[in-house]
């Protein structure tokens, strides 16, 4: 796997990553501002979200990475039965 490979399985684990953690954390207020959307969150913590989503999404990327130098599913994409 080459660097360009890992850097794109790595952004497509990240955006996964960052978009579970959307909705954890967000308190949607009691009291609505005019102007504002009902839903709208009082606080978004966008900035935490990004880092840690950044931070977790290795772990998976490094498994991937692993298991395809590792090729251990080479004989199951290569089976002569199928």
């Amino acid at each position: 796997m080459s660097l360009v490979s890992y850097i794109v399985v790595f952004l497509i684990v990240w955006m996964i990553m960052f978009f579970v953690m959307l909705p954890i954390g967000v308190k949607i207020p009691q009291n609505h501002k005019k102007g504002f959307a009902n839903s709208a969150p009082e606080k978004t913590n966008l900035k935490t979200k990004v880092i840690v989503s950044f931070l977790i999404s290795f772990i998976p990327s490094y498994i991937i990475y692993w298991i395809v130098e590792k090729e251990l599913f080479h004989n199951f994409f290569e089976n002569t039965y199928l």
